[in-house]
């Protein structure tokens, strides 16, 4: 069968949108004749559209939502088009259509043609614009958190393999490195620390070399080690990450932030031990020393923290956090 061609622009606005559906041919259950002669049963789009202009918009839409015409039409794939009842309405999907159809209609016709300033020619709204090439206009993100859901790491391991399998090179899911980061993050707030860790590992088996993959998995990679195995964990985790990853994904702030993760978490001597790594790779950061400084001083090390803070103030003599904690340990002796 030859590929059919695209769907020519449609004078209404509904030229665009959701798959199969406020079609309807005048075919019986019997075999009938294809194409038909009429149509019958048009709720949604144009009455004197054109068998051929309706067909061709139809093979649009079954492109644009990756489905076949048996997903809304009563009519068994294996079939030829001539046995189908196309005119019946008794798959609930069909109705649905017919409000998305009516939707693009209202925001084509009404939402984006009422803007002050339009295009030439003008921006609309369709199937693909929401759905590209997908049944279900879920993003990657979503996808993956409800096979989480249902299956845990695993099934959310699984699902990435399926869709990436079937749809990498598509435009129906981003499998750059932003996907998995927003998942593992999602996963990091529910407390789920490994399982995010994990999600932020196969990112960067999936996205090697992105910079920003490799810092979100470093982040709850060290954070884990430190909160789980305490400090000599934690140091022996940073180090072996940092030896492999790009520089931008382990940076001064980014580690000064799992500190502070750290020290909100109680994690005193963590905390302190990440900060002394953190002026060890900066020596020359005054934020790194009066973070080191304010470890200390949660940990009872007055003298160490008066050492810190000095330091800090010295590289940067309008550091007034500085100048203020020294005078409180000043003032407490």
């Amino acid at each position: 069968m030859a590929r059919p061609l695209p769907p020519p622009p449609l004078r209404s606005a509904l030229a665009v949108f959701v798959a199969l559906l406020a079609l309807l041919l005048d075919a019986p259950a019997a075999r009938a004749q294809w194409p038909p002669d009429s149509l019958t049963n048009l709720q949604v789009l144009p009455a004197d559209i054109g068998v051929g202009e309706l067909t061709r918009l139809m093979a649009g839409f079954t492109r644009a939502l990756g489905v076949r015409c048996s997903t809304c039409h009563l009519g068994e794939e294996s079939q030829p088009l001539a046995d189908y009842d196309f005119a019946s309405d008794d798959k609930e999907l069909k109705r649905k259509a017919r409000e998305m159809l009516r939707m693009v209609e209202e925001i084509n016709g009404r939402h984006l043609a009422g803007l002050p300033a339009r295009s030439d020619p003008p921006v609309r709204v369709g199937c693909f614009t929401c759905h590209h090439g997908t049944r279900v206009p879920r993003t990657l993100q979503e996808e993956l958190l409800i096979a989480y859901d249902e299956g845990g790491l695993e099934g959310l391991q699984a699902r990435y393999a399926e869709l990436r399998e079937e749809y990498h090179g598509r435009a129906a899911y981003d499998f750059g490195d932003v996907a998995l980061a927003d998942v593992g993050a999602d996963l990091q707030g529910r407390g789920a620390l490994a399982d995010a860790e994990a999600a932020h590992a196969l990112n960067v088996e999936q996205n090697p070399g992105e910079w920003f993959a490799q810092w979100r998995h470093f982040d709850v990679a060290v954070l884990r080690a430190f909160r789980e195995g305490g400090p000599a964990a934690g140091v022996a985790r940073y180090r072996e990450l940092k030896a492999v990853y790009d520089p931008q994904a382990v940076q001064e702030l980014a580690v000064n932030q799992i500190g502070y993760a750290l020290l909100r978490g109680d994690k005193v001597a963590e905390a302190v031990a990440l900060f002394e790594l953190n002026v060890e790779a900066h020596p020359d950061s005054w934020n790194a020393h009066d973070s080191l400084g304010e470890g200390y001083a949660r940990a009872g090390e007055r003298a160490l923290a008066r050492v810190s803070y000095q330091r800090s103030l010295e590289l940067n003599p309008d550091n007034e956090n500085a100048r203020r904690r020294l005078a409180d340990l000043a003032g407490s002796g």
